[in-house]
């Protein structure tokens, strides 16, 4: 598939566009912050303008930050809302506004198995991973007679840049035999949106999990998650 790859690094969109062209796709490039309150329009400004067919989203965009809520600086808390959640649905609704409904189109958000519990030390994170497994599960059922699939992808921990800005390196040495390659889990969520699948856990350690978190009382699973976030 071509690809339209948008981040915030001019210098690594290119270094990538690089590489993936190589494997015979054209890869368009645009370097924006998600945080802006307009990056919504200027990304599908930029599809517009440049005659493209998009079919696909990918919101894949996200921050954490590890720590006590109240201790957290509060400013860093609301960006991981308005990342995780406000881009996240201002870019699918430009999407579904302006991609054309005589093609199947899909929509793949990247969640979290944070999203089946509650996570003491992560408690604004996991929070907006549960607002989008409801939002994606809500406009799957939406979208369910318009050739719209919609499939919410929950890895549990991933070996990609997440957690040194989350300040989680710690926490990540003390479970890295639970970290899923990023490779497994992107093929994961494209094998689960091409097959329609409403929620895709990559990997058995993860699906346990998530299992338990729907049978076990919170009481119980609350404790458990802040057992494997504490450093």
């Amino acid at each position: 598939m071509n690809l339209l790859l948008v981040a915030r690094s001019k210098e690594l969109l290119e270094q990538l566009a690089e590489e993936l062209s190589s494997k015979n796709v054209s890869v368009k490039i645009l370097a924006t912050d998600l945080l802006a309150e307009d990056a919504h329009k200027k990304i599908f400004g930029f599809v517009k303008e440049q005659g493209l067919q998009v079919n696909m989203l990918i919101n894949n965009a996200g921050m954490g930050g590890y720590g006590k809520f109240r201790e957290m600086d509060l400013q860093k808390q609301l960006d991981i809302m308005k990342l995780n959640v406000d881009s996240c649905v201002k870019m699918a609704h430009e999407f579904l506004n302006t991609t054309s409904n005589t093609q199947r189109r899909y929509i793949l958000n990247t969640v979290s198995t944070g999203a089946f519990q509650p996570v003491p030390l992560m408690t604004i994170y996991a929070a907006t991973k549960a607002f989008m497994l409801s939002f994606s599960r809500g406009l799957r059922h939406e979208l369910k007679k318009e050739n719209v699939f919609v499939t919410a992808l929950c890895p549990g921990g991933t070996e990609t840049e997440f957690f040194k800005p989350a300040g989680m390196e710690e926490v990540v040495k003390k479970n890295a035999q639970f970290m899923m390659s990023a490779d497994k889990v992107a093929k994961a969520g494209l094998d689960g949106l091409r097959k329609n699948k409403s929620v895709v856990v990559p990997g058995f350690t993860n699906k346990m999990g998530a299992l338990s978190a729907k049978l076990v009382p919170h009481d119980v699973v609350v404790p458990v998650a802040a057992m494997f976030f504490k450093e």
